[in-house]
């Protein structure tokens, strides 16, 4: 685990915003599930189709699965896995790992996934609330204190093709 470098002010701000984005992403996290959540399945063949491909790199290994899910534009419901549109556990293939979802109207989505290294359904942290597994969020943004805002993940989709690269981050 990498350690810290920070006053004793800002290393408790670290602490407590890592602490923040471990127990949304434990929100998130819900409950396991075997298979996808309620989307149908991709039809490359279909114009007309809603499909966000997502691309999964920077795993560390190939234990456990990742987590993925999809969330409505909605900010109040960001992360809170009683809202999620969508969600597959897939294995994890390096160096990436891919899913589709597939959306009957384009509009704007939020996914935001986990690596579930020791396959247990939960995204876990150490004592302080740390992320022991890698998470990641569409459009990669730099995390501080906590988790993003939605305005910082949200994708547009289209009828088709969207592609979403997102890149695995540990602490």
């Amino acid at each position: 685990m990498k350690r810290i470098g920070c006053d004793g002010i800002g290393a408790a701000r670290t602490v407590l915003g890592l602490a923040a984005l471990s127990s949304l992403l434990l929100l998130a996290s819900g409950y396991r599930q075997a298979h996808a959540d309620a989307s149908p399945a991709c039809d490359p063949a279909d114009p007309n189709q809603v499909r966000l491909q997502v691309s999964v790199s920077g795993m560390r290994s190939t234990a456990g699965n990742v987590t993925i899910t999809i969330y409505p534009d909605e900010p109040d419901h960001f992360l809170d896995g009683a809202y999620k549109l969508a969600r597959q556990i897939v294995p994890v293939v390096l160096p990436v790992t891919q899913a589709c979802f597939a959306f009957t109207a384009p509009g704007y989505y939020a996914v935001a996934l986990f690596h579930d290294e020791n396959g247990n359904g939960h995204f876990d942290t150490t004592l302080l609330g740390v992320p022991a597994e890698g998470y990641g969020f569409s459009n990669n943004p730099t995390l501080y204190l906590g988790p993003p805002d939605l305005s910082k993940v949200r994708v547009a989709l289209h009828a088709g093709d969207n592609p979403v690269a997102i890149k695995m981050k540990y602490y």
